[in-house]
């Protein structure tokens, strides 16, 4: 019993770096500027980028937006304004059209994000999680040296939800 589990798992580790050779895995960095809409208030961020894939279908990345821009909005004759601190979140990731130059990706993940709001010398931060998901796309214009758009909808536990709407740069590294 003990063979066939080791010749099955070599068997495995086989087909495994078959398909690694053809499929080499590479890691991705990236920076740019991403909006959200939460709820008719906007929100400037950048947008920084980490990702490895682990063949031309499938990755993992990880997010970090870190405000850049307020809004001022009026709750009931007040101003209030809203600044988003920071969002950072993990995906798997998707690509069901990919080749060398661009590819179309879906993504899903979970996100922590951390705002702050503040009128009349109050101030008030709260921080809330939330399931986002989006799809995207990525074009390489210069070898490893690319350019993406995405649309990603977080839906946050606390009930409200946003729209983020970004463009980055992308560099490639291996594969």
């Amino acid at each position: 019993m003990y063979r066939s589990l080791i010749a099955a798992s070599l068997s495995v580790l086989a087909l495994t770096a078959t398909a690694s050779a053809q499929d080499a895995p590479q890691f991705t960095l990236g920076a740019g500027y991403e909006r959200f809409d939460l709820d008719g208030v906007d929100l400037d961020s950048l947008a920084l980028r980490g990702g490895y894939d682990f063949n031309q279908y499938f990755g993992v990345e990880g997010q970090l937006n870190i405000g850049v821009g307020d809004d001022t909005v009026d709750v009931l004759g007040t101003d209030v304004d809203v600044e988003l601190n920071y969002a950072a979140g993990v995906f798997g990731v998707v690509r069901p059209w990919s080749n060398d130059q661009a590819n179309v990706f879906l993504r899903a993940g979970y996100t922590v994000a951390d705002a702050e709001a503040s009128a009349a010398g109050y101030n008030v931060s709260d921080d809330d999680n939330a399931w986002a998901y989006g799809v995207g796309g990525e074009w390489f214009f210069s070898g490893n040296n690319g350019v993406r758009v995405d649309y990603t909808r977080y839906e946050f536990d606390e009930g409200s939800d946003a729209d983020a709407f970004g463009i980055a740069y992308v560099r490639r590294f291996g594969g």
